[in-house]
């Protein structure tokens, strides 16, 4: 009963153990998603090179080094979350190759020391990881683009084979050696001893394939001639890596960064010790530097942002009433180019069979906000120029909102939309206010309807300000 006891207590601590760690894994997952969260990007501003457009070339191979400590979870070890002493540290390598922005691939390999010590024994011995892992950016699938340009938060999860060689040894009172300073390697008898009705005594099962005279040795030999010290072929295991990192961008050409990755094994024999209750594992916390190869003018996959123009002409493929829209630009265009009211490089076309008035510009708005941007700043001020260039031009501000809201409110959000433009041609443009006339219209004609249309829907293409040559 004291046996089934002692078993049931080992298990226990060693799931704990294990759970702790998936929840330290999970818990740096959503802080990552936290911190995306909060982070604004200013698409309205994005240089050419920051946009990923699809057919344009960007650098998409990387090589990391990297270097920090490894945390060992098997049964010989006398802590639960981290080593008191006797920090084992290990490099690696990574080649990566970025498919787009979010995703991406790399193999890895790293390798250290393993050392662990529980009650009277210890065990040491060396690692070689390999392993190919499958990257994700966060922010990339969370906010399209890096955080701020200069941050990029990514998770991994892989597949990977670890080879070892490990050795278990007798741990003396204040000293690893016996009195006669001979170390003495533990046999599989000495760790676990049942009694017999045949009344001896024996450690690892027969089923594990250790006699009781072994030497507790994993790639080495266990008896005969040379036994322990003559090397053989390490043990190999499969390998589970899975977590989460971060980089800063420094240039074009250089990142630095960190990642934290727990490896588990589908096997429990890493430190010698195969009665334990649960599979072997370690993590693994390097502290890197990324060269990205490629053309040094050109940036690297991962730090752009996605191109939502592309996006919107996708998206417009399914909405009728943009494909009527674009129909009667072409038309426009064509009776443009016999009549154009238009300077320099800026054109105000009319039509007169549909609105008897002239589509000229757009400007879009955020979420149930009236405030012109910066990229709508510029968009007035091309329609500014042409207006002092022509000073028989008049413009109806036709204001519009998406459907979220009641009708009373969004009819006054977008009369707030159409003043907003008014002012800052009037105010910071200098064009007389005769010269304008408002129209708010609130959602009463959305130009993409997001109830029909879900989810390919837009909110933004209804949340603008159209602004139209009057025609007298």
């Amino acid at each position: 009963m004291a046996r089934v006891k002692a078993l049931a207590l080992l298990i226990s601590a060693k799931y704990l153990h294990m759970n702790r760690f998936l929840t330290f894994i999970c818990f740096l997952l959503l802080t990552s998603i936290s911190f995306s969260s909060i982070a604004q990007i200013d698409f309205a501003n994005l240089k050419e090179e920051q946009i990923y457009r699809k057919g344009n070339k960007y650098n998409t191979w990387a090589l990391t080094l990297g270097y920090g400590p490894v945390t060992y979870y098997v049964d010989v070890i006398d802590y639960t979350v981290f080593p008191k002493s006797d920090w084992k540290f290990g490099p690696t390598i990574m080649l990566s190759k970025q498919f787009n922005r979010p995703w991406g691939l790399d193999a890895q390999f790293m390798m250290a020391d393993m050392y662990g010590q529980k009650n009277t024994r210890y065990f040491k011995g060396d690692l070689l990881d390999f392993s190919l892992n499958v990257t994700f950016s966060i922010n990339q699938l969370v906010l399209f683009g890096p955080i701020k340009d200069k941050w990029d938060i990514y998770g991994k999860i892989g597949f990977g084979l670890t080879y070892f060689r490990s050795k278990q040894y007798r741990l003396t009172e204040g000293s690893y050696t016996n009195p006669d300073g001979t170390i003495e390697l533990l046999h599989p008898g000495d760790v676990l001893k049942v009694k017999h009705v045949y009344d001896y005594n024996f450690g690892y099962p027969d089923a594990y394939g250790w006699d009781r005279e072994d030497y507790l040795a994993v790639g080495y030999e266990r008896s005969g001639v040379g036994a322990p010290d003559s090397k053989t072929d390490r043990k190999n295991e499969i390998v589970i890596p899975f977590g989460v990192g971060v980089k800063y961008r420094i240039n074009k050409n250089f990142d630095i960064g960190s990642e934290v990755m727990l490896r588990n094994l589908n096997a429990d024999n890493l430190d010698v010790n195969l009665t334990g209750a649960d599979n072997d594992g370690y993590m693994y916390t390097s502290f890197n530097l990324t060269y990205k190869i490629g053309r040094k003018n050109k940036r690297h996959a991962v730090w752009t942002y996605k191109d939502f123009n592309m996006e919107y002409k996708r998206l417009r493929q399914n909405d009728p009433l943009a494909i009527r829209l674009d129909s009667i630009r072409s038309e426009i265009k064509y009776l443009a180019a016999q009549d154009s009211l238009a300077g320099d490089t800026t054109t105000i076309y009319t039509e007169s069979i549909i609105y008897q008035e002239g589509i000229s510009e757009s400007v879009f708005f955020d979420f149930d906000k009236s405030d012109i941007t910066k990229r709508s700043e510029r968009t007035l001020a091309k329609l500014a120029r042409v207006m002092k260039s022509n000073e028989q031009i008049r413009i109806r501000i036709v204001g519009y909102c998406d459907e979220r809201g009641s009708e009373a409110y969004n009819l006054a959000l977008s009369k707030r939309r159409c003043m907003s433009v008014l002012n800052t041609m009037v105010n910071q443009f200098k064009i007389p206010a005769d010269r304008f006339q408002i129209d708010p219209r609130g959602e009463s004609e959305m130009l993409s309807d997001t109830k029909k249309l879900q989810p390919y829907g837009l909110h933004l293409v209804n949340r603008r300000v159209d602004m139209f040559v009057i025609v007298e």
